[in-house]
């Protein structure tokens, strides 16, 4: 009876904890959707990764690259302003864009993988801007969409 008493009340703690942990944790809770996807062609992966971005994170750049994301760019369309995925086209796509503020998604991509998929575009949707942008355009770009991932980054920014 000891027993049976001991379980039921862990089940009854554990269980309601666990599942508040995995909703507070966005990351986990998203791992299963397409979040950790890649979406770089197999045959180019290894060439892509080793890309290295040739523009300095600063001040300056990120600026710069604030105003491509909100203009030229038009990326918050469909990613947000604050990088979350939820811009005002966000609905029309299966699967949703890219929540740049998982910092679980942003351990694993490269800044060579987001540069090919800046400028190739993905077959979810992502349009290609190679031609919009210049390299130098979507390195910066790259260094903005980091700054989503980082604690007290610009996606909790007001």
């Amino acid at each position: 009876m000891k027993i049976k008493f001991r379980f039921s009340f862990a089940a009854v703690l554990v269980i309601p904890l666990y599942l508040t942990f995995l909703a507070f944790h966005t990351d986990i809770a998203q791992a299963s959707d397409d979040a950790y996807d890649v979406k770089v062609p197999e045959s180019k992966l290894a060439e892509v990764k080793a890309l290295k971005n040739v523009v300095a994170s600063n001040k300056k750049s990120l600026s710069e690259a604030k105003a491509i994301y909100t203009g030229k760019g038009t990326c918050f369309n469909c990613h947000g302003e604050k990088g979350r995925g939820d811009g005002e086209l966000a609905s029309s796509f299966e699967p949703p864009p890219r929540n740049f503020t998982l910092s679980g998604w942003q351990k694993v991509r490269s800044d060579g993988e987001l540069f090919y998929v800046i400028t190739n575009g993905t077959e979810s949707g992502m349009p290609g801007f190679g031609d919009m942008l210049s390299d130098e355009e979507k390195w910066s770009l790259i260094n903005y969409i980091r700054e989503f991932g980082k604690s007290k980054s610009l996606a909790s920014r007001k």
